[in-house]
């Protein structure tokens, strides 16, 4: 700390700060000085069981060193935080690596006992670690919280049937609920030493539920088990039951109470009886057969007039869209520009000013189209869709084609006529919002052109050229037109008139009665046969 030259006013207050700092800086040197002997050791040790052996599931190995270390602490030669961080290790290996929750527990109170102020890794918390370490803050009387002592509403079933699922429901508090990420029951089967967790599904309001399985219900005997509500870091919010004193259901061959079920549901049907003779437990329609509906939680028959009006469910069953389509052609050939394969191979070519080509290419020289894709026609369409089953639909489209060739004496239909029909993948993807996927088979009317460029080398003999690529023609071609000795031609493969396709899609539902639609569509052209592929996009309404 600089010290001033000359007399200050408030000297005496700069003094005893000075005389402070000193004072603070011999503390902090002693109680480096006094400092346990073994912490640095345990703390090394502590870092490569937790940071190495534990996370890469060497268990058996974390647990040994850490129990190494925390008996060469012994009583004092270890500070009470870094013995109660060894012991929070031992716990978080036992609870979690080696499911041994009771054993954890114990850990979690021996860290507690020696520092009340001992918490969880927070990187490291998982249910079973924050069930175990509270279950120590509640024995130990370190610092729980009231939240951690909140109860479950809960009402066990007395007994059931056995190899018939065991219907568990629990309620949370209102005030609890907006904090709960997720509720955890542990059950201990009838003959068995080991608890087994299950994570409970949401059911309506408060409730959350969950079967315990037929098979570990095969035998008579005792059900034991307990719950537990924990938050987004593991911390357990509310509770039924404990380890120690766990709930209980008795599983009997011959049970006297009713099937026990979640309340408004169906009770669960024994897993031994035949599927036919099992009423199916549900949430909704959509988990019951065709004929059936969700009743009381139940599938159960519908009445002739339900099973009427689930006939014609309130969807959007007539659609109208506008489509825009370009189509990309793979197409190949040899002496495309000759005048016998304009005339049988359904090529076009036409010189520079848009005239037909009929001079006579060089044979073997140029004038290929080598096997690619090539953009084609394009393609805009209304289109009108029925919904005739749940996720079928069919339909046609008129549009309009443009970019074909029509040069040269060539000609072009614009005409796009085509019958579709497509399946959607999802069940009854008609009665919700989002993504539709489908597949579709479509044929029609439509021509497909398409153009490349070609490099030709007229014939020197036809064209009266002498010898050298680049000695011009003297002799008119058929049309009395004297061609250039090399030239660059625009080759269109015409193809069509008639099609057919398959391809695969989705719709997109933001709202009930607008869908955005994407496809791609793979067919053939016939008699003129060329392979096209062709995406799609569009806008659909309803109604």
């Amino acid at each position: 700390m600089p010290v001033r030259n000359g007399p200050a006013p408030c000297a005496p207050r700069a003094l005893l700060a000075i005389a402070a700092s000193l004072a603070g800086s011999l503390t902090a040197g002693a109680a480096a000085a006094q400092a346990p002997p073994r912490d640095a050791q345990a703390e090394a040790t502590l870092n490569e069981a937790m940071g190495t052996d534990y996370l890469e599931t060497r268990f058996d190995q974390a647990e040994r060193k850490l129990r190494t270390a925390i008996d060469a602490c012994g009583e004092s030669g270890c500070s009470p935080a870094v013995k109660a961080r060894l012991f929070v290790a031992l716990g978080s290996v036992l609870a979690q690596g080696r499911k041994e929750l009771g054993d954890a527990r114990d850990a979690f109170a021996d860290a507690l006992r020696v520092d009340p102020s001992a918490r969880l890794d927070p990187g490291l918390v998982t249910p079973e670690i924050s069930f175990a370490f509270e279950q120590a803050r509640a024995a130990t009387g370190a610092g729980a919280s009231a939240a951690a002592g909140a109860r479950l509403q809960m009402s066990p079933p007395p007994e059931q049937r056995v190899r018939t699922p065991v219907p568990l429901y629990i309620e949370v508090p209102a005030d609890l609920l907006p904090s709960v990420k997720q509720v955890t029951v542990w059950y201990l089967p009838p003959g068995e030493d080991e608890y087994r967790p299950l994570v409970m599904k949401k059911l309506r309001g408060q409730g959350f539920g969950i079967n315990v399985p037929c098979s570990a219900l095969e035998k008579e005997g005792t059900l034991r088990y307990h719950v537990a509500a924990v938050d987004e870091d593991g911390a357990i919010l509310a509770s039924a039951g404990a380890r120690d004193a766990p709930l209980a259901t008795e599983i009997k061959a011959r049970p006297a109470a009713a099937p026990p079920h979640w309340p408004g549901y169906a009770p669960p049907a024994t897993c031994a009886a035949p599927e036919k003779e099992r009423p199916r437990q549900c949430l909704d329609d959509r988990q019951c057969d065709g004929g059936l509906a969700c009743v009381g939680g139940s599938c159960v028959a519908r009445s002739t007039s339900e099973a009427a009006s689930e006939a014609a469910p309130d969807v959007r069953r007539n659609w109208v869209s506008l489509t825009f389509s370009p189509d990309v052609a793979l197409l190949s050939g040899r002496d495309v520009c000759t005048v016998a394969s304009q005339a049988s191979d359904n090529f076009v070519c036409l010189r520079g000013d848009g005239t037909r080509y009929d001079g006579t290419p060089t044979p073997g020289v140029a004038d290929d189209v080598n096997l690619g894709f090539a953009l084609a026609t394009l393609r805009v369409a209304i289109a009108y869709d029925r919904l005739l089953l749940d996720n079928l639909t069919v339909g046609g489209r008129v549009g309009f084609a443009a970019g074909g060739t029509s040069g040269g004496g060539a000609s072009f239909l614009p005409l796009h006529l085509e019958a579709r029909a497509q399946y959607f993948l999802a069940a009854r993807p008609f009665e919700q919002l989002g993504a539709r996927p489908f597949v579709l088979a479509a044929a029609g009317v439509a021509q497909v052109d398409a153009e490349v460029d070609v490099e030709v080398l007229e014939d020197a003999d036809a064209c009266g050229a002498s010898a050298g690529i680049t000695s011009p023609c003297t002799k008119p071609g058929r049309s009395g037109r004297l061609e250039a000795r090399q030239q660059t031609l625009a080759a269109t493969r015409q193809a069509g008139q008639g099609f057919a396709s398959v391809g695969v899609g989705v719709a997109y539902a933001p709202l009930d009665a607008v869908s955005l639609n994407l496809a791609v569509r793979a067919g053939l052209t016939f008699p003129a046969v060329t392979a096209v592929l062709s995406p799609e996009v569009g806008l659909s309404l309803g109604f």
